[in-house]
C-alpha cells in the first residue's frame, strides 16, 4: 500500500470518525495511530524512491524523530500521544508528556485552551494535558499533524 493509499484507506476514515466524536477515547487513539502509522508508510516509500529525503536516517524512529524535530506543536506531540498509548509511561528522551494518563475526556474552560483550538464552555472533548502545564485538543493535534505530513508527502513527491 502507497502512503496515498493509506492516507485515503485508513487515516481520513480514523480522523473523520473522530471529529464526529470528539469525546471519544477509541476514536481519538484511533486517529493518533492511523496518523502516525502514516510516517511507517512515508518512510518504507523514501527508502525506495527518494534514498536522498533520509540522509542519516536509516530508521523508522529515527525518520520520526527528525519530522517531530521539524513539527514539535503537531506532529511531535501527536508523536508522543502515540508513544504513550504504546508504552503507559514515557521514561526515555524529552516527551512533552509523561504518560497515558495525561490523555483524557473532560471539559475544557474559557481560555484553558489556546482560542480556536478545540470546544470550550462545557463540552466535553478529548484533551492532552502536558507536563508544561497547558492543555491541548487531541482533535487540534491530529490535525496539526496530519496537515503537516500531507505537506511533506507533497514535498517529497509521495
Amino acid at each position: 500500500m502507497t502512503p496515498r493509499e493509506f492516507l485515503a484507506e485508513v487515516v481520513r476514515p480514523n480522523v473523520s470518525e473522530f471529529h464526529a466524536n470528539w469525546a471519544s477515547l477509541r476514536h481519538a487513539f484511533n486517529a493518533v495511530m492511523a496518523v502516525d502509522a502514516l510516517v511507517a508508510h512515508m518512510f518504507v516509500w523514501c527508502v525506495s524512491h527518494r534514498l536522498e529525503e533520509l540522509k542519516d536516517i536509516n530508521t523508522g524512529t529515527a525518520y520520526r524523530e527528525m519530522l517531530a524535530h521539524r513539527d514539535p506543536a503537531a506532529y511531535g506531540l501527536l508523536r508522543d500521544v502515540a508513544k504513550a498509548q504504546k508504552h503507559v509511561r514515557l521514561d526515555f528522551g524529552k516527551p512533552q508528556i509523561s504518560g497515558a494518563a495525561q490523555i483524557r475526556t473532560r471539559a475544557t474552560g474559557w481560555g484553558e485552551v489556546a482560542w480556536g483550538g478545540g470546544r470550550w464552555d462545557g463540552e466535553q472533548q478529548v484533551v492532552v494535558d502536558l507536563d508544561s502545564g497547558k492543555v491541548r485538543s487531541l482533535q487540534e493535534i491530529v490535525d496539526g499533524a496530519l496537515l503537516f505530513l500531507e505537506g511533506e508527502m507533497a514535498r517529497i513527491g509521495c
